[in-house]
């Protein structure tokens, strides 16, 4: 509507309300519309159905909650709210995966995607952009909340799309560069990761998520309770054992008699533990 002309008659009893409301947006400065952050949540590929998606704003302090919806039956939200500059996030809890074995809500999920002061029209939450998220901002993550200065957490998302692609929930640009893709693990570590995350979050098997925060019980000995925290357990202390996280791997997705390839949601994987 802004700029283009229309034929709309605005009754005179509501005008004076109108320069009102557009009077006071200005001095706000803040929009007077504002565009709605579309997206889906997958789990292994599929929707996640029924998953609370919040909208935050980080900041030095508590994090602001802007909005927050429901996924549809396809994994789908949509959440207006003027967010002006700020760094946004989202988070994903519970909801019932499509890809699971078993039906009912997974409340162990809690997934993640810092989208930036400028997010894409359309945003996948999901295991790649939970990990690409969770070791961007390790370091400010407390529980499911982000806090930092501004310029630390305006280069910490601004990384985050060098492992994920956020239209998408695939990968990256510079992830699947030369370098990273093919002479080191980096894609096979982050990908590897990707699938016993997604273990827990479809419950591959009936007991998928306890053993996935078993595997990721930092030295402290403080079991995860979510697969958010299970993974910021990880990127704080990476070198720790890192062979129970892979075993899952084996435990999850065992290969098929007569077959050479695990049937994993996200390739490339390890083939054997790494050292971090």
């Amino acid at each position: 509507m802004r700029g283009h002309r229309h034929s709309t008659i605005v009754p005179a009893s509501i005008r004076p309300w109108i320069r009102v409301f557009a009077t006071f947006a200005m001095l706000a400065g803040l929009p007077a519309f504002a565009d709605p952050i579309n997206g889906r949540v997958d789990g292994a590929g599929a929707p996640i159905a029924g998953s609370t998606v919040t909208l935050w704003a980080a900041s030095a302090g508590p994090p602001r909650q802007l909005a927050e919806t429901r996924t549809d039956t396809d994994g789908r939200f949509s959440l207006d709210s003027d967010t002006g500059d700020a760094m946004l996030y989202l988070t994903a809890k519970g909801g019932q995966p499509i890809a699971a074995k078993t039906g009912g809500d997974n409340a162990a999920v809690t997934m993640l995607a810092v989208i930036g002061s400028k997010p894409p029209a359309n945003v996948v939450i999901n295991e790649m952009t939970t990990i690409a998220s969770v070791w961007t901002h390790a370091q400010f993550l407390d529980g499911a909340s982000i806090r930092g200065n501004a310029l630390s957490l305006r280069i910490a998302a601004g990384n985050v799309p060098n492992f994920v692609d956020l239209a998408t929930g695939g990968y990256g640009g510079t992830i699947q560069d030369a370098l990273n893709s093919g002479q080191t693990p980096t894609m096979a570590n982050f990908a590897t990761l990707a699938n016993v995350l997604a273990g827990c979050v479809t419950k591959v098997e009936p007991d998928a998520c306890s053993r996935f925060f078993a595997a990721t019980t930092p030295r402290n000995g403080n079991m995860p309770t979510n697969t958010l925290t299970a993974l910021v357990a990880i990127a704080r202390d990476s070198s720790y054992q890192p062979e129970r996280l892979f075993a899952l791997l084996d435990a999850f997705y065992p290969v098929p008699k007569g077959k050479n390839l695990r049937p994993t949601p996200f390739m490339p994987y390890l083939t054997w533990a790494p050292s971090a």
